[in-house]
C-alpha cells in the first residue's frame, strides 16, 4: 500500500463549500502520480513515454462522506490486478480523523504511442506494479 497525503482546497468545492464529485478522481490521480514519482519514475517515464501510453478506460467512485475546505486527506493506493495488457488501481480516502469519505477504482490499458494499439505491460513497470499487488 502506498499512501498519499492531500488536502481540500477552494476549487475543489462547489457553491456549498462542500466536495464537487469529480474532484475525488483529482485526489486519486494525485495519489498515482506520487506513487510513481515513490518508485522513481518521472512523469515522461509513465504518462508521457515515447514508446507507449497508459490510458484510464473505466472509472469508478464512492462517495461516503461530505468533505469541505481545509479537510486534510490520506489517499490509500493498491494495485488490485495487473494483466497482460491492462492493470487496476483502487483507492480509499480517509479524512484527518480516519473516517473514509471515499473510494476509487481506475482501469488503465497499455497502448503503442504511435499505433495506438493494445500492447502489453513493459517489464520494467510490471515488476513495479507486482511489488505493490494486493493478495
Amino acid at each position: 500500500m502506498y499512501i498519499s497525503y492531500n488536502k481540500v482546497r477552494m476549487h475543489d468545492t462547489d457553491m456549498a463549500g462542500i466536495l464537487y464529485f469529480p474532484r475525488q478522481f483529482r485526489f486519486a490521480h494525485d495519489a498515482l502520480e506520487d506513487w510513481a514519482e515513490s518508485e522513481g519514475l518521472g512523469f515522461n517515464q509513465v504518462f508521457h513515454h515515447e514508446n507507449f501510453i497508459f490510458v484510464i478506460v473505466h472509472a469508478e467512485a464512492d462517495y461516503l462522506a461530505s468533505l469541505q475546505v481545509g479537510n486534510k486527506l490520506e489517499v490509500h493506493l493498491n494495485i488490485e490486478r495487473v494483466g497482460t495488457s491492462s492493470f487496476s488501481v483502487v483507492y480509499r480516502i480517509y479524512k484527518e480523523d480516519k473516517e473514509l469519505v471515499g473510494t476509487a477504482k481506475t482501469v488503465h490499458v497499455t497502448l503503442d504511442a504511435t499505433t495506438r494499439k493494445k500492447i502489453e505491460i513493459p517489464l520494467q513497470f510490471r515488476s513495479i506494479l507486482e511489488k505493490h499487488l494486493v493478495r
